[in-house]
């Protein structure tokens, strides 16, 4: 017997009193089949791969067992060694402690933006920790004197991202603040005339630091995307014990980073772990909140009882995912993105199925977002998006009381960046 199929028959036998359920959920998980892509495939072990006999030894060749490394150090067959483990576990360690503020770009006056205003556009408003970042934005403006800065109510998509624009472009206003990672290109139109109006659009956490700026807009921030689900994936790996895992990742490809992150967990698990079996499939947000999300998670576990590991590329699909798991009797953890409060709560609930959530903290995001929307307004340089991004934290158990009880990134952003925009000396510090 393999080593995968002897994880699969230990699996199976945990699962035992849930076979019923699981097979009345077979029929959901057939509608899914279609959009779901293949598994990763896990490169074939050859002779040459795990040694030669010369280069494992002969008995004598390989000398005590120390010379030779014995199961344990090598680790499991296909899996994650004990060493490895051990790095991974120092990553995890310095992702989820407390970041500090570090200045990325040079001071500059904002005094002359005073009497300006700006119009704050989230990527949907229903998305909570986006819709507040958008709000935060027109504070902290209102706080350098624009006090006629706006925010825009939309429910998300193209079509009420452009009448947005078309708000700002016919209002006059000086600076459009784009939240959430709206995407540029669907507003192609609406960006040359807000050029052509002397109107500075800057787009707030738009893709991954790993990705060139969009030619579009006056400038952007970015984030630690797919560092995230990297993050994810050395717990999902920790929590196994370096075993071999079989992995489901739920995308939402029509906005940028989705498709990044999708990337980032499968490249990940291919380098470390190649009997991990990693699938995927796209719901787009729409899709997700009209029913979708719900068949998409049952459908999974119904298909392979044997997940341990679920990926959602934002977490506000995660208490539909943890629902399905906690319904349906499984061992899975989620892996999530966002770092939303309600989900980072959820940690400190016994027997929650919440393994980790990544993410910026909203309040020091619109900061740093208004920070590059000023330099760009004040015809300063902005900064590049790889390197303008407020820092992220990862929750888990350990850390999810900090989240909760005080957003967890303390406040000394806040100092920061008043000190960099000289003619608000005297302005009030924006503190919700």
């Amino acid at each position: 017997m393999n080593h995968r199929v002897a994880v699969r028959r230990r699996r199976g036998n945990r699962r035992l009193a849930s076979t019923l359920a699981v097979l009345g959920l077979i029929a959901v998980a057939c509608g899914s089949d279609d959009d779901a892509s293949s598994p990763t495939e896990a490169p074939a072990t050859t002779t040459a791969d795990a040694g030669t006999t010369a280069d494992a030894g002969t008995t004598a060749d390989a000398g005590t067992t120390a010379d030779a490394g014995t199961t344990a150090d090598a680790g499991p067959e296909g899996g994650v060694s004990p060493a490895k483990l051990e790095e991974l576990k120092a990553e995890v360690a310095a992702a989820a402690a407390l970041p500090k503020f570090e200045a990325q770009g040079p001071a500059f006056s904002v005094a002359a933006l005073a009497g300006k205003k700006i119009f704050s556009m989230p990527v949907a408003s229903s998305l909570k920790g986006c819709d507040d970042m958008s709000k935060h934005v027109v504070e902290i403006a209102k706080s350098i004197g624009m006090t006629d800065s706006t925010y825009f109510q939309n429910d998300g998509g193209p079509a009420a991202w452009q009448q947005g624009m078309e708000q700002a472009i016919n209002g006059g206003y000086d600076g459009v603040a784009l939240v959430c990672g709206i995407d540029p290109n669907a507003l192609t139109p609406q960006m040359e005339a807000a050029r052509q109006a002397g109107i500075a659009v800057v787009d707030m956490h738009l893709s991954d630091v790993s990705v060139p700026d969009d030619p579009l807009i006056a400038g952007q921030t970015d984030g630690e995307f797919n560092r995230s689900m990297k993050m994810g994936v050395y717990q999902a790996l920790i929590d196994s014990g370096g075993e071999p895992i079989d992995v489901f990742l739920i995308t939402s490809n029509e906005n940028p980073p989705s498709l990044t992150m999708e990337q980032a967990v499968k490249d990940t698990f291919a380098e470390l772990c190649t009997a991990c079996t990693v699938t995927s499939q796209n719901v787009p947000i729409p899709d997700w909140f009209g029913g979708a999300g719900q068949s998409t998670i049952d459908g999974a576990l119904a298909a392979n009882p044997d997940l341990a590991a679920i990926f959602t590329v934002y977490d506000f699909m995660a208490p539909v995912v943890t629902g399905s798991i906690l319904a349906n009797h499984s061992d899975a953890k989620v892996y999530a993105f966002g770092g939303d409060d309600p989900v980072v709560a959820t940690m400190l609930q016994e027997g929650s199925p919440m393994g980790t959530d990544m993410g910026p903290g909203f309040l020091w995001m619109a900061y740093s977002g208004a920070d590059q929307l000023f330099r760009a307004m004040a015809g300063e340089p902005v900064i590049p998006g790889a390197q303008a991004f407020a820092p992220y934290r990862l929750w888990n158990a350990g850390n999810a009381a900090e989240k909760t009880e005080n957003e967890g990134f303390g406040d000394s952003f806040i100092e920061g960046y008043y000190g960099l925009w000289q003619g608000a000396e005297n302005a009030e510090r924006y503190k919700p």
